[in-house]
């Protein structure tokens, strides 16, 4: 990502203003994708996160089939609704990762920074590709499920790096130790 839309994201987003709103979005999205969730999937159906790491078209065709047509109708929808969900998760995480690591080196900081913005790109890239092969589950396209599920990975990878950074930060800012 360029290093100029990371600094202009770190300048509007790193705000310590903005992490009441933005935790509330986050409470809230997640909210509703749990309740969508569990409204409109069928019970024998996998969730998400197994669609999203299946790897191959074996595995996604027996989540898919597993699921049926009522299933695959709800993926769709909570795939639609994760759009929104990003924008809750990347945000409040990047809100909060910002907030914390003004104070350090600046291009280290913009680095940590772009950790939870980078895995909310990559989730609306494997979003993407996972409604394209949905919309067509006859025919099952290995290298889209394979890009899709690589893209997912590292998302989550990328989300517990976040994590881990905002938990040290936070540690590093209540212990009153300094960090640069």
């Amino acid at each position: 990502m360029s290093y100029k839309i990371i600094n202009f994201l770190f300048q509007v987003i790193a705000v310590k203003q903005y992490l009441i709103f933005s935790g509330m979005f986050f409470l809230l999205t997640a909210f509703v994708m749990i309740v969508l969730n569990a409204q409109l999937m069928p019970p024998a159906c996998p969730g998400m996160i197994p669609l999203e790491l299946a790897f191959s078209p074996s595995v996604f065709g027996d989540i898919v089939s597993k699921c049926g047509a009522e299933g695959v109708k709800a993926h769709i929808v909570m795939i639609w609704v994760d759009y929104i969900f990003i924008l809750g998760y990347a945000g409040f995480m990047a809100n909060l990762l910002g907030s914390l690591v003004k104070h350090i080196d600046y291009s280290k900081a913009l680095m940590i920074f772009s950790l939870p913005v980078l895995a909310g790109v990559l989730d609306v890239f494997e979003n993407t590709l996972l409604l394209i092969q949905l919309s067509n589950y006859e025919t099952l396209n290995s290298v889209l499920i394979l890009t899709a599920s690589t893209a997912a990975l590292i998302k989550f990878i990328l989300i517990a790096a976040s994590i881990i950074a905002i938990l040290y930060y936070l540690y590093m800012q209540i212990s009153g130790k300094e960090t640069r």
